[in-house]
């Protein structure tokens, strides 16, 4: 008797070896370039300890490093993370977080 087994695209499994957990989330945030230029606005779709999904709210072709600047949600702080992009497909994207804790008032 033959068994066959089905891949894991074909069962729908599709458990991934990496090395940080991801975490569904919402989070808006702005993307500049690192002579202070907007590039876009983007909403985060899942994040790790080590870098993120991006939903750009255009899609517009990322520098391969840039800022990514969050508004504190309980108050006038803004946290800027230094980023990498990895991949970009039209309007998603998946960085890199490379630095991270500064922190700014505006």
């Amino acid at each position: 008797m033959i068994v066959l087994k089905k891949s894991p695209d074909q069962t729908g499994d599709r458990s991934e070896n990496r090395r940080y957990a991801r975490t569904k989330t919402s989070r808006t945030a702005s993307l500049w370039s690192l002579d202070q230029r907007l590039i876009t606005r983007a909403s985060m779709v899942d994040m790790s300890a080590a870098g993120a999904c991006l939903e750009l709210a255009s899609p517009t072709p990322l520098p391969s490093r840039f800022t990514v600047r969050f508004e504190s949600r309980s108050g006038p702080n803004v946290r800027i993370i230094h980023c990498e992009r990895v991949w970009q497909h039209e309007a998603m994207a998946g960085i890199l977080f490379r630095e991270s804790g500064s922190k700014a008032t505006s």
